[in-house]
């Protein structure tokens, strides 16, 4: 059994993807603490000569320990409204926005409480294009508590009868390879390399949000499948 470990990122970008991928079952970490001003509540999109966010506007106000799970969207602000403008006036002359924006447009317009479960909904739609059939999970579904850091990653596995563990490349500064050798639980690196592929504007930006490839981008399926991890390589 190969597993996958990640926060529920907001639209995260294609590496994301292609770690979903190379994995038979994913866990989205959102039982652990959320970060402000981090990518689980906005991305960045590419406009004329520059990046620019797109954000979820959440609650934070005397929530400062809370999990992801908790995190309730600010739906006092008229947040969609602006984010889907932002994304109408970047990508509108791209050339699958106007096939594949209405399925992200009435995803984000559902009038979501809670931000994970907006989360995994656009993952889940973004992995759909990409035609990646990985089965994912909740870690605040497993019975996994009291534990954090390395300790965490390595009892999640376990309770999942891993095998193979498919880390980031920050894994190095904190993982405990030794635990895992341990238990028999092999650690290899996700050292993705990110693909090149047409935008509307020059020169080539990367590491957006994968709404940037979704609308630029016929293949989806061939653009995350273009990098594979060397598990005979991995230690």
């Amino acid at each position: 059994m190969i597993v996958g470990i990640q926060q529920p990122e907001h639209v995260p970008w294609l590496g994301f993807f292609n770690k979903l991928l190379q994995v038979d079952l994913f866990v989205l970490l959102d039982h652990v603490q959320f970060k402000k001003r981090y990518f689980e509540n906005r991305n960045l999109i590419r406009t004329n000569d520059r990046t620019q966010w797109i954000t979820v506007p959440v609650q934070t106000k005397g929530r400062y320990t809370q999990a992801i799970n908790e995190v309730e969207i600010d739906n006092e602000q008229n947040w969609s409204r602006k984010y889907l403008n932002s994304l109408n006036r970047t990508y509108a002359r791209a050339p699958f926005f106007a096939d594949r924006a209405p399925d992200v447009f009435k995803c984000i317009d559902r009038g979501w409480q809670k931000l994970s479960e907006l989360n995994r909904e656009l993952i889940q739609l973004l992995a759909d294009q990409c035609r990646i059939t990985t089965p994912i999970v909740l870690s605040s579904d497993l019975r996994v508590e009291g534990v954090s850091g390395s300790d965490l990653i390595l009892a999640i596995c376990e309770e999942l009868s891993a095998d193979i563990y498919v880390s980031g490349p920050n894994g190095r500064n904190y993982l405990d390879s030794g635990a895992f050798d341990s238990k028999e639980i092999k650690l290899v690196y996700h050292d993705y390399e990110h693909p090149f592929y047409p935008q509307l504007h020059a020169p080539f930006i990367s590491h957006l949000s994968t709404l940037d490839a979704l609308f630029n981008v016929a293949e989806m399926e061939e653009l995350v499948q273009g990098f594979t991890i060397p598990l005979e390589m991995a230690g």
